[in-house]
């Protein structure tokens, strides 16, 4: 009995405390995730009966195994939705004054007109909206913190986080119908899209939703911390009643949001939520026009956010490329989702017990190519690539970086070029073009003084620096080689066996010359996680009649990182856990 006890301790803490962090674009399914982990009947999920015995591979057997321990160890999530979140500094002001803020966003005869459909649908809207903003005026401090010593405060903060998804949702129903056009985007777009991204971006610029405050990087966490606040919350009041808290973050959009509960929590995770493009917007195509759903995915998906914006605007690109977890949410021919309900289960098992099951063959090799692009260099965008042969047998392993004795450009330093032309680290070009030398002492004489540097190398891009002076954008500028068209070359380099009806691997995606490549080295199937953004995929991937002889191209789903070590990693040898589970 005592063993059995000692058994239960090691998992105690992750089966009673567990934040998942949802992220994707919209569309992908982070609300259906989200719902999934709401069920609180195991029963009512959407679950195939394992098989027990007559098991046609491994995977069939993992399956039952966490089916057996989920189904004796299944608890609820709380959901915890972001726009709930932005919502909870909207109440911080009156009905009167968030419609004059409104105005500024959009225009005051809209503004006016979503008042007056929330009146006349709702008679009690007001009056709501009173409450809520009243009973977060004696919850929150001056700072727009909680005081979480004050017990009053943690159970008013919890009734308050109840009560918001019933109001929001109002607003969401109204807004949604309205449709305002964005001069940025030069297109229509719903109303409460643009305005919950504007609202956001204000809060996380200067700590509240009016229009006017200056950036100073102080609040740049403000929706994380308020979202944590809430979350002590939960966690209080369940606490008091014997139950675990298990959170749901239901989605981050901001990559600075996920590394703030990566940095407080063991016991968090970011789940990244994916599907097929072309399935994602066919969803969304019920809702939106092609022009709204093109204008949502540059909001979502931009290119590249300069200054202050790469602090306060959504970036689901950098989100997904933080995920601990990726889940792929195909299209199921009925309304039940067995495929993400069953990834679903499967890492959330894993989370409470480690160690229940070995990896995929599609995770390990994943993990190697995370763990290669850790190798990189360069100063944009780390990137690992993994070629095996048909059997996922390791054949070659590669990361974006410059040419063997080159050095990589996170190690060069701009003030040796400006002072002592050191030929160990820079290019004859680098060094005796008088043009990029003018353009270098120009653009980097005073930066590589900085004292904000604050120890830091003053390391440049030459593919940046060399297209802003010669007005030229070509890929072939960078000094690196691809992730993926580094791993080819190793093949050749040291004499390595064929690949055809291989696979890839890459922690990003092939862009179009690694594509070229990796069809003419009869490369079979490719795993990505993000899609780049170049067409690639219907271009060089998908040509001529019979497209079998194509590469096939499959979204990663699995866990890579720190949660592949975390959730495949034994607390305790099996055979001892058993041994003191009977207690021989």
């Amino acid at each position: 009995m005592e063993t059995e006890k000692a058994i239960n301790n090691i998992y105690a803490e992750r089966e009673k405390f567990i934040i998942i962090g949802l992220t994707g674009r919209t569309g992908s399914g982070c609300t259906t995730v989200g719902d999934i982990l709401k069920t609180e009947k195991f029963d009512d999920l959407w679950l195939r009966e394992p098989k027990t015995t007559n098991f046609d591979s491994a995977e069939e057997r993992k399956y039952q195994i966490i089916y057996s321990y989920a189904k004796n160890h299944w608890d609820s999530f709380i959901r915890i939705s972001m726009t709930d979140m932005i919502f909870s500094f909207v109440f911080q002001y009156s009905f009167s004054e968030f419609i004059n803020i409104l105005s500024n966003i959009i225009d005051e005869s809209l503004a006016n007109k979503i008042k007056d459909q929330l009146t006349k649908k709702y008679n009690a809207v007001e009056a709501e909206f009173e409450y809520i903003h009243n009973e977060l005026a004696t919850v929150f401090k001056f700072d727009n913190s909680l005081d979480r010593d004050n017990k009053e405060s943690l159970l008013k903060a919890y009734n308050v986080l109840i009560r918001l998804p019933s109001i929001q949702t109002k607003f969401r129903e109204i807004m949604r119908k309205i449709s305002y056009y964005d001069e940025e985007n030069e297109s229509s777009v719903s109303t409460f899209t643009y305005c919950l991204q504007e609202l956001g971006n204000r809060i996380r610029h200067h700590g509240n939703i009016s229009q006017d405050g200056a950036f100073s990087g102080a609040h740049m966490f403000a929706i994380a911390r308020r979202a944590n606040d809430f979350i002590k919350s939960i966690h209080y009041v369940n606490k008091k009643t014997g139950r675990p808290s298990f959170i749901c973050l239901d989605a981050i959009r901001n990559p600075y949001e996920a590394t703030y509960f990566q940095d407080r929590y063991s016991s968090f995770y970011l789940v990244a939520v994916s599907t097929d493009d072309e399935e994602r917007k066919r969803r969304l195509g019920n809702k939106l026009s092609y022009e709204q759903i093109k204008a949502l995915d540059d909001k979502e998906y931009p290119r590249k956010l300069k200054g202050e914006k790469k602090f306060t605007n959504q970036d689901i690109g950098a989100c997904m490329q933080l995920a601990d977890i990726y889940l792929y949410n195909p299209r199921e021919v009925t309304e039940e989702k067995y495929f993400i309900t069953e990834s679903i289960i499967k890492y959330t098992t894993l989370m409470k017990h480690p160690g229940l099951i070995t990896p995929t063959s599609v995770e390990r090799c994943m993990q190697i190519a995370y763990n290669a692009k850790l190798n990189s260099g360069c100063l944009s965008r780390q990137v690992g690539a993994v070629i095996t042969d048909s059997n996922y047998s390791i054949k070659a392993v590669g990361w974006n970086s410059v040419a063997e004795g080159q050095v990589p450009c996170n190690l060069r330093n701009a003030e040796n070029i400006l002072i002592n032309k050191d030929e160990s680290s820079f290019s004859t070009y680098e060094i005796e073009d008088k043009e990029f030398g003018k353009h270098m002492s120009q653009k980097y004489g005073s930066k590589v003084k900085c004292n904000a540097l604050a120890g830091r190398l003053c390391s440049y891009c030459f593919k940046d620096e060399y297209e802003e002076i010669t007005h030229q954008k070509n890929q072939v500028h960078t000094r690196s080689l691809h992730a993926e068209e580094n791993a080819f070359l190793q093949i050749v380099k040291y004499g390595g066996e064929g690949i055809k009806g291989g696979k890839l691997f890459t922690s990003a995606s092939s862009c179009v010359l690694c594509s070229k490549k990796a069809f003419q080295l009869g490369i079979k199937d490719i795993y990505y996680i993000d899609p780049y953004p170049d067409i690639a995929t219907t271009h060089i991937l998908s040509f001529g009649k019979d497209k079998t002889l194509c590469p096939k191209c499959h979204l990663f789903y699995g866990a890579i990182g720190r949660a592949y070590t975390c959730l495949y990693t034994q607390r305790i040898a099996i055979k001892d856990e058993l041994s003191c589970l009977y207690n021989d």
